[in-house]
């Protein structure tokens, strides 16, 4: 298979660092080379540098070329949270009433949710389904559907939301649901709630550890005691804070202090509630910070990682460099896939996004502009924007 070269970016960039979530200053480092090229071969990264030192490669000559024309080059986005329900919530005449999908209708939907992700630079999302606390019996079908889409049109990490489960009687409904999606390998991760005044069910709890799925917290917001019991009892990968404004100074100090991601939603509540400075104070906490569109399909909130990256710096205290390592980087972490995404460096996916900006500074500040112009999968062109075609023998 013929390389493909990537070159003349005004600004790739890589976001190489050490293995590893990013902390601390760490998050502004986006290894940025100016005028860069990438060299892709297999749907992997074989070269990443200068467009003088790439060009000049006996690799490169012969291979298919995407002029970038002084535009920027990033990692794909990653969503690290796109939760998907059986159960919405409507309302007419005042009144708001719960509805439930169709299963037909729920693929359909999540489909459609998924091309339109895919259009607005998402290449990778956690996506958690659940049929909603009144349809839980909807669980299986909507996470089997969601196996059915699979990777395309983009790459998913499916997680089986649960929320908080009753600690009594051991739930046998929610073991079965459990024992068939692990066989199966229906789901990467589980996610609990830790709302308080809910405990998990141990029994459950115990299943999970001994499987090969993840587990993820999702944080309501709560008293500091009972989110480090949590982090204790769960040792969660992500914990998920859908309304990261309501933290405490308490909470950030815990979620600082552990070894989880924590996932700041860029949905709904930020964009309505007032201005936080609660990404700015995990980050100089020390906490690891991902980001997500923080879209639920019962609120509809954008599912634009770029809209995300904006509202993360106009209203939760993130600089720019921060955000976009949130979306990337850390966010595959997060999603389990941090070593094989997230970044462009030597031996990962060649999962690119060349957006039509002259700096990187300019995708918050142009708010609700959608500057995908092209998008690169697995090494393929996948969203063509530009006039570029490749060559035809």
């Amino acid at each position: 298979m013929a390389h493909l070269l990537l070159r003349g970016a005004k600004q790739l960039l890589t976001l190489r660092g050490p293995r590893g979530v990013r902390r601390g200053v760490a998050l502004r480092e986006l290894g940025i080379i100016t005028d860069g090229s990438v060299l892709v071969r297999d749907g992997r990264i074989v070269e990443v540098g200068s467009t003088r030192r790439i060009e000049n490669l006996k690799e490169a000559r012969d291979a298919i070329e995407i002029f970038a024309d002084g535009r920027i080059l990033v990692p794909g986005f990653v969503d690290a949270s796109l939760s998907l329900k059986v159960e919405t919530d409507e309302s007419n005449g005042g009144k708001s009433f719960h509805k439930r999908k169709s299963i037909i209708n729920f693929h359909e939907g999540s489909l459609g949710l998924l091309r339109a992700c895919l259009q607005h630079g998402t290449l990778t999302a956690d996506v958690k389904a659940s049929g909603g606390e009144r349809y839980r019996s909807l669980d299986l079908p909507a996470l089997r559907k969601l196996a059915d889409i699979g990777s395309n049109p983009i790459s998913t990490v499916r997680t089986w939301h649960v929320g908080h489960t009753p600690e009594s009687q051991a739930d046998e409904n929610l073991l079965s649901i459990l024992a068939t999606l692990d066989r199966r390998r229906l789901i990467h991760f589980i996610e609990f709630s830790g709302e308080s005044g809910h405990a998990i069910d141990l029994q459950l709890l115990s299943r999970v550890v001994d499987s090969n799925i993840g587990i993820k917290l999702a944080w309501p917001g709560g008293l500091e005691d009972e989110l480090l019991r949590c982090l204790q009892q769960f040792c969660p990968a992500a914990v998920y804070c859908p309304a990261p404004i309501f933290l405490t100074a308490e909470e950030t100090a815990v979620l600082a202090a552990s070894s989880s991601i924590a996932v700041l939603g860029a949905g709904k509540e930020v964009f309505e509630g007032p201005i936080s400075r609660i990404g700015r104070d995990l980050v100089d906490a020390g906490a690891a910070v991902a980001l997500s569109s923080g879209y639920d399909s019962s609120s509809a909130a954008s599912f634009s990682m770029q809209m995300s990256i904006s509202l993360a710096v106009v209203r939760l205290g993130l600089t720019v460099e921060e955000a976009f390592s949130a979306a990337t980087i850390n966010a595959a972490y997060a999603a389990g896939c941090g070593d094989r995404i997230g970044s462009i460096e030597i031996g990962k996916k060649a999962d690119m996004l060349l957006l039509n900006a002259s700096d990187y500074r300019d995708v918050p500040n142009q708010f609700g502009v959608n500057h995908v112009d092209m998008v690169i999968r697995d090494g393929n062109v996948v969203l063509n924007r530009t006039r570029w075609k490749a060559m035809t023998s």
